[in-house]
């Protein structure tokens, strides 16, 4: 019976299934709501657990199921791991292991290739994760209320503090707030209290489209937040790339829409890791973050 692996991909925006057989092929996959604790604190492990059955009873009987690999967003805020890989392992029968996503993210650029590597995870939230060796190294990831910096999050409460620092001092404000507190529907400052507040993460998250069309028609309020989470995110990738004492051997990619997707943002952390004299191989692939719970499997020997 031909061998697969469930890798799963568990984040702050939805939750991806999939089993993936020797060749790396994807034989069926299922999506999910949000499966980041940090994001739905309590609805997260059911988001995870309901599209794991439908893969999991899809494919059981057409294969040999050898492990199950989780990638969580929102992993440090997780109770009791190991009570949740047995609870997991007596629904299925199967060997499960948690990690960050973060984790994941990094071996899906490393793959089955590489002994060092760093990967830049900025899309809701942000964390950098690097690797040499077999020895992994996690910056940021604090979440929100935290360090976390350089995220589609944290450029949104950027523009909002911006708007409230600047009523606060001139009873002004600029024309990139003007554009956004329009576009949210607040009257006053007040508002954001509310918006700040009662919206969720991914929420408030989804604005930053928000900024990074203002920065593409030219908002120089808007290109300095973008810039700013660039440089942000370089200093993470600075402090990995340091603690782990890793060469220019290394490579480095990119997960997430923000760092992906927002204008400036990867532009200037490259920019400034050049400036520190940190010069590294780009990852070129569009491996989707999921197939780095495949690659993690492989390596601890789970599928060949």
């Amino acid at each position: 019976m031909e061998k697969v692996v469930i890798a799963v991909d568990a984040g702050g925006t939805k939750t991806k299934v999939s089993a993936i057989n020797q060749n790396k092929e994807v034989v069926f996959e299922s999506v999910g709501g949000p499966g980041s604790p940090a994001v739905l604190r309590f609805q997260a492990y059911n988001n995870i657990l309901e599209p794991l059955r439908v893969v999991f009873n899809e494919v059981k009987d057409k294969y040999d199921v050898t492990f199950i690999q989780i990638g969580v967003s929102g992993f440090g805020v997780l109770e009791n791991i190991s009570e949740i890989e047995n609870k997991l392992y007596a629904e299925f029968g199967v060997e499960v292991k948690l990690n960050s996503d973060a984790d994941i993210g990094l071996y899906s650029i490393i793959e089955d290739k590489y002994d060092e590597g760093i990967l830049v995870l900025a899309g809701t939230g942000s964390a950098v994760s690097g690797i040499k060796n077999g020895k992994i190294m996690l910056v940021g990831g604090f979440g929100a209320l935290l360090t976390e910096c350089g995220s589609s999050y944290f450029a949104v409460k950027s523009l909002v503090m911006n708007i409230i620092n600047q009523y606060e001092e001139t009873l002004t404000y600029s024309e990139l707030g003007k554009e956004f507190m329009k576009l949210i529907g607040a009257e006053d400052v007040g508002y954001f209290r509310k918006f700040m507040y009662l919206n969720t993460k991914t929420e408030i998250a989804s604005y930053a489209k928000f900024i990074s069309k203002q920065a593409n028609l030219g908002n120089e309020e808007a290109i300095k937040i973008l810039k700013d989470s660039g440089r942000d995110l370089a200093v993470l990738v600075r402090r990995v790339y340091k603690n782990l004492g890793l060469t220019e051997k290394a490579i480095i990619g990119f997960r997430g829409s923000f760092v992906q997707k927002a204008p400036y943002v990867k532009e200037e952390l490259m920019k400034n890791l050049d400036g520190f004299g940190i010069h590294l191989n780009i990852f070129e692939g569009d491996q989707d973050p999921v197939f780095g719970a495949f690659y993690m499997a492989r390596r601890k020997g789970k599928i060949w």
